[in-house]
């Protein structure tokens, strides 16, 4: 088994920070989901199951650990409180989960303030994948760190065997839940519906597993020195492919808002099937703010600690953590006003949000563009980027005010996409690395 004392330390520490975060983000958005419900008039109960076992097995982990190692110091005590962390987290996730699932058939939409899923789960996902890729990676630690110099078959065939684990691990409570929403509430549907869940999460959590142990894999044995590893080329082609699917689902999104929907031939049921849509489209955003932190983070370990770049690959995760809170919490926020208030707020205060937030943007993309030029000496041709973001938010202020938007929308997210393309080819190709001149950061074996 492998052991580093290194490795469990800053593991502990990883472990015990994730917690406090899933506190923190738990407490916010419950909060602000009770201050809505209450001005609605509609509270029907200030936390959910789930919520119950964050906030307190949460807290009572960081309590725990505070009063057992406080005011010691030496190298046992430090020892074992970094395993009581390592061990206290797989509790934590596991209880959260469990929880979760088992209390499916007892979670209404009321205790949800009126939604049909817990965001607060998606949301934990979204920031938790960016907290761990962060602090692994700036940390110089694999998260598959225990078998990642493993050969190839060997690697994957632990790799496949920690997903069996987390199918066969998720399966019993599924199982559960959709026995106790047969017996209370007689619903074959409703027990079908959650094995069917069973399904999507086991899917979609061995697949984001596998894409991780992917990257890190290939990332791992490609880290020449010579140009960016495998793994970081690898991503930026996700993030393509899923900036595509994002900008198809965003431009059909904004031809159906836009247009006559009795004109539009085919279309029943127009409210659900753009109900639709945009689910699928800000699922497909937080996919996408997922794959872009995990680039990132890739990136940050080949270029030198401290340099610009580093720094403002730093400062973008923070941005895509923010960006992850404002689109959970905005929705609930909006629904603790008037609509005449909304309607101040989108006309007056947005703009200016909006501004702040591009203005910011461009700042990083000029900040980034120019430490890549200088630091890496890649092609200045990237300034292509920057300069044409600002001109799209001319064009796109020009079309909407001869109200064209669907044209605006149109050209904006075909500009995003010539943007992003013209960044993976410039880094897939670039072969700029030295390892005998240039700081670069290895992998921890």
């Amino acid at each position: 088994m492998f052991n580093d004392e290194r490795i469990n330390a800053e593991c502990g520490r990883i472990y015990s920070r994730g917690i406090l975060l899933a506190v923190l983000v738990t407490l916010v958005y419950v909060l602000s989901r009770t201050v809505t419900l209450v001005m609605q008039g509609t509270l029907h109960t200030v936390v959910t199951y789930t919520e119950v076992v964050i906030l307190l097995l949460g807290i009572g982990i960081l309590l725990m650990g505070a009063i057992r190692f406080a005011g010691q110091r030496d190298e046992r005590v430090e020892f074992e409180r970094h395993m009581f962390y390592k061990k206290a987290a797989k509790v934590f996730v596991i209880a959260v989960f469990g929880a979760y699932i088992l209390t499916i058939p007892f979670t209404t939409e009321e205790m949800l303030g009126g939604q049909y899923h817990n965001h607060l789960l998606i949301l934990l996902e979204v920031v938790g994948y960016l907290y761990l890729f962060y602090s692994f990676k700036t940390k110089e630690i694999n998260i598959n760190y225990s078998f990642i110099c493993e050969s190839g078959w060997e690697y994957y065939s632990r790799v496949f065997l920690n997903i069996g684990t987390l199918c066969l691990g998720l399966l019993p409570p599924f199982v559960l839940a959709a026995s106790w929403e047969l017996v209370l509430h007689k619903s074959f549907a409703g027990a079908l519906t959650i094995l069917l869940a069973y399904v999507s999460s086991a899917l979609g959590l061995s697949i984001e597993y596998f894409f991780i142990s992917l990257v890190e894999k290939t990332s791992y044995d490609s880290i020449d020195g010579k140009r960016f590893t495998l793994g970081v080329r690898i991503t930026m082609l996700v993030c393509l492919t899923v900036e595509f699917l994002l900008a198809c689902l965003q431009c059909i999104y904004v031809y159906f808002v836009t247009g006559n929907l009795q004109d539009i031939p085919g279309i029943k049921n127009a409210g659900t099937v753009i109900a639709i849509v945009s689910q699928q489209r800000v699922r497909m955003e937080f996919l996408l703010t997922v794959v872009v932190g995990l680039a990132i983070c890739h990136i940050m370990t080949q270029v030198k600690k401290r340099g610009l770049i580093y720094k403002v690959c730093s400062v973008k995760m923070l941005l895509l953590c923010l960006s992850a809170m404002e689109a959970t919490l905005m929705p609930i926020w909006y629904r603790a006003v008037s609509q005449n208030t909304i309607v101040f707020l989108v006309n007056n205060v947005d703009p200016w949000l909006s501004f702040v937030g591009f203005a910011i943007s461009i700042v990083l993309w000029v900040l980034f563009v120019s430490a890549l030029t200088k630091e890496l000496g890649i092609t200045r041709a990237l300034w292509v980027i920057p300069v044409l973001k600002v001109a799209m938010v001319f064009l796109n202020i020009f079309f909407t005010l001869q109200s064209m938007l669907r044209v605006g929308t149109y050209i904006q997210y075909a500009a995003e996409m010539a943007c992003l393309v013209l960044l993976t080819v410039v880094l897939w190709n670039y072969k700029g690395f030295n390892t005998e001149e240039s700081e670069i950061t290895e992998f921890q074996t």
